[in-house]
C-alpha cells in the first residue's frame, strides 16, 4: 500500500513540474509585430536625371503668389490733395487705390565752408585773413566751420571757390538739400483695362504732370 501511495506523489510531482514548465514558455514566447504596408520613397539620388525639371521664371514668379503682384503707380503729385482727388475719381469707378509719400531730397543751393582751426591764434589769423578779402565769414552752428558764403547754383559757388584758392585758402563745397513730399495713388494691374484708359484720359487733362509707373504691389490689396 506505501509502495503504491509513493508512485502516486512522483506521479503528481511529475504533472506540476510539466505544468510549470509549459507555463514559463508560454510567458517568454515574443510577441509577433505587426508591420504596416507604408508607400514607397524613392530618394533624389535615386530618380533618373532626365526625369528632373528646371522652373522656368515665369514659374517661380507664379509660385510667389501675391507678393510678386504687380501695380500700377500715378507718382508725381505734389500735395497731398491732388492724390485724394485721383483716389476719389478711382473710386467712382468700384476701385479701391491706396495713397502713398514719398519724401525727396532736392538741392536748395550751395555753400563754401572752412574748418575753423584748433588754435586760438590760428582762428584769429584765418579771420583777419578773410577780412582782407572783404569776407565777414559766418560760425556754423557747431562752431567748427566758417561759412563763406551761400549761393543758388553749383557754377557759382564754384567760381568763388577758385577765388579763394588764388589767395591760399581751400574752402569746402557743401550741397545744401531740402525735402519734398510727393504722392502717389497705387492700384492693382489685375484692375480693368478699360477702366484703366478712361482714367488715364481724364488725368491726363487735370493731372498733365502725372507719370505712370509698374512696380511690385506692397500693402495693396489685390484681386
Amino acid at each position: 500500500m506505501l509502495r503504491w501511495l509513493f508512485l502516486l506523489l512522483l506521479l503528481m510531482n511529475a504533472v506540476v513540474l510539466l505544468w510549470a514548465a509549459l507555463m514559463q514558455r508560454d510567458t517568454r514566447e515574443a510577441v509577433p509585430q505587426v508591420v504596416e504596408q507604408g508607400a514607397s520613397v524613392r530618394l533624389l539620388s535615386e530618380v533618373d536625371a532626365g526625369q528632373l525639371r528646371e522652373l522656368s521664371q515665369s514659374q517661380l514668379q507664379a509660385r510667389s503668389g501675391a507678393a510678386q503682384s504687380l501695380c500700377v503707380s500715378y507718382v508725381g503729385l505734389p500735395a497731398r490733395a491732388d492724390a485724394e482727388q485721383v483716389a476719389q475719381l478711382m473710386q467712382r469707378y468700384g476701385l479701391v487705390p491706396v495713397i502713398e509719400q514719398e519724401d525727396i531730397r532736392l538741392a536748395a543751393g550751395f555753400e563754401l565752408a572752412l574748418n575753423v582751426p584748433q588754435d586760438p591764434q590760428e582762428r584769429i589769423a584765418l579771420i583777419e585773413r578773410l577780412q582782407a578779402v572783404d569776407v565777414v565769414p559766418e560760425s556754423s552752428p557747431q562752431g567748427t566751420q566758417l561759412r563763406l558764403g551761400r549761393y543758388n547754383s553749383e557754377a557759382e559757388a564754384e567760381a568763388a571757390a577758385v577765388r579763394f584758392r588764388d589767395t591760399g585758402l581751400a574752402p569746402e563745397l557743401k550741397v545744401l538739400d531740402r525735402t519734398q513730399e510727393l504722392f502717389a495713388v497705387v492700384l492693382p494691374v489685375d484692375s480693368d483695362r478699360d477702366l484703366f484708359n478712361k482714367i488715364n484720359q481724364v488725368l491726363e487733362k487735370s493731372h498733365p504732370g502725372i507719370k505712370i509707373e509698374k512696380k511690385v504691389c506692397k500693402g495693396v490689396a489685390t484681386p
